[in-house]
């Protein structure tokens, strides 16, 4: 048996995948990562130091099925695999990775089957579906608008234009603050190459109504008239980002979740585009695909100049959505945790919900509307699926603090509880035993895990192990969404 070096046991190179599946498009990029233990580590933990892009899948349009409301499996498993053979890498290689199915909540039982058929073990892969909310927090982060703002102290609207919607990001310092998505995309009419219409979705026949063309499936659009439905979604897409207190009919129609908070257009903003649209925003891109997507690119910087927008660009556009892999990163959590007798282990690919607690505004009522906007943030409906709430110091070891904070989550999680799901609660410090006996105590909520000295963000999965060195302490695997550094 060899010897394993000191180095090599610090060091680890991992495999790993990302696949996003969009309404639209779909593609997949792998990454080789570098995995160090952290030696100021207390547990068994590794870092990503270092992320190399080894292969970026060509960008192939989802075959759909049933009047494209379901992804056609049999048809897109092969393109995958296709892609597979292209880089030169063989299922059983890959160590981890991502699929993400943006669109309707129905489609998590294609993502699950994805996973399925190409994971060789059962696990290594996250499976998301994303609706808007969920899917504006994942291309703010891979676009690289996160990390901008972060470095740049700044405050950035950040919109990723696909197929279908517009999905934006409030991002203060680095910090999503508010999230919307409006119904504006490049392919809500599509051509074929002699410029007949083969798709068209509600919201594109809803812009051809509003300019009186009458087209259908089999017509085919003049380049005016493609122009003057590029220009009626550009305008609405404006409308939302610059904060007109009260937007148009059309535009109130075309959203598809709430408005941003008049807080949001508040400041110094600048503003960056991702997504296939954005290609054209930017210059980086003139070749017409049979859809709106240059007409729409080329209106939104007319208006968007005559606005005098601040734009600024970031690293990634169109694969913006793309999740590099999902790492694993096993952590001890700390040895002052709580778990109830009736809570059981192991649990696996619980999403990470982070509610922003600030001590100085702590109420019952502030933690749960905190706890609610969270929710929403990742649409997320309480009560229906298991959860972990990860917190970041939000409250000290005072009786009377821990109860406020207590009642102010039984509050907000009330279909949880009614439901018989678990409480699940991550702290970065070491306040997770306190929490959960003061819950206990002042609630009588009996289904309770609460741990600490685990460090999360939002958009990560969680499984939790059987308690390791004693009783009290948990090993984390920590699957997080990977994004371009």
């Amino acid at each position: 048996m060899k010897t394993l070096s000191a180095n090599e046991i610090d060091r680890k190179l991992i495999t790993s995948v990302g696949i996003d599946i969009g309404t639209t498009t779909s593609h997949l990029v792998f990454s080789e990562l570098v995995l160090e233990k952290n030696p100021w580590s207390r547990s068994r933990k590794y870092q990503i130091v270092e992320r190399n892009i080894k292969y970026r899948g060509k960008i192939f349009f989802t075959p759909l099925k049933n009047e494209n409301r379901e992804i056609d499996l049999e048809l897109l498993l092969p393109m995958l695999l296709k892609e597979y053979e292209k880089a030169g890498i063989d299922l059983s290689t890959v160590d981890t990775g991502a699929v993400i199915v943006t669109g309707e909540s129905a489609r998590k039982e294609n993502a699950e089957t994805i996973v399925e058929r190409l994971a060789m073990e059962s696990g290594k892969f996250v499976a998301a579906t994303a609706g808007p909310n969920f899917e504006s927090v994942i291309s703010a982060y891979g676009s690289g608008a996160v990390e901008y703002s972060k470095v740049n102290d700044c405050k950035v609207i950040h919109t990723d234009i696909g197929g279908g919607s517009s999905n934006i990001a409030v991002i203060e310092s680095g910090e999503i603050t508010a999230t919307a998505c409006v119904n504006v995309g490049s392919r809500l009419i599509a051509f074929n190459e002699e410029g007949v219409i083969i798709r068209l979705e509600p919201a594109g026949m809803e812009i051809l109504e509003e300019k009186e063309i009458k087209a259908s499936m089999g017509d085919s659009l003049t380049e005016e008239e493609k122009k003057k439905v590029s220009e009626t979604l550009a305008k609405a897409l404006i409308e939302v980002l610059e904060g007109k207190t009260a937007l148009s009919t059309l535009a109130e129609n075309l959203m598809m979740t709430q408005k941003l908070p008049e807080e949001s257009y508040q400041g110094d903003l600048k503003y960056s585009f991702s997504g296939g649209v954005a290609e054209y925003i930017y210059g980086h891109e003139q070749n017409n695909y049979y859809d709106l997507g240059r007409y729409l690119g080329e209106r939104i910087v007319y208006l968007a100049k005559r606005r005098k927008f601040k734009l600024i660009e970031t690293k990634e556009k169109i694969r913006a959505t793309v999740i590099g892999a999902s790492e694993f990163t096993l952590q001890v959590s700390g040895s002052t945790t709580y778990k109830s007798s009736e809570f059981t282990l192991p649990v696996r690919n619980l999403p990470v919900v982070m509610p922003h607690i600030k001590r100085d505004k702590l109420s019952e009522d502030y933690v749960a509307s905190q706890i609610s906007n969270a929710l929403e943030r990742f649409d997320i409906v309480e009560g229906e699926t298991p959860l972990a709430l990860a917190f970041q110091d939000p409250v000290g070891i005072q009786y009377n603090k821990l109860k406020i904070f207590s009642i102010g989550l039984v509050k907000a999680l009330g279909n949880t509880i009614k439901n018989g799901y678990p409480i699940i609660l991550v702290f970065d410090t070491d306040v997770g035993n306190s929490v959960g006996n003061v819950l206990y105590r002042e609630t009588e909520i009996t289904n309770i895990l609460s741990i600490d000295e685990i460090s999360l963000k939002e958009g990560d999965f969680i499984d939790i192990g059987e308690p390791i060195i004693g009783n009290p302490v948990f090993p984390v695997v920590v699957k997080s969404l990977v994004f371009e550094s």
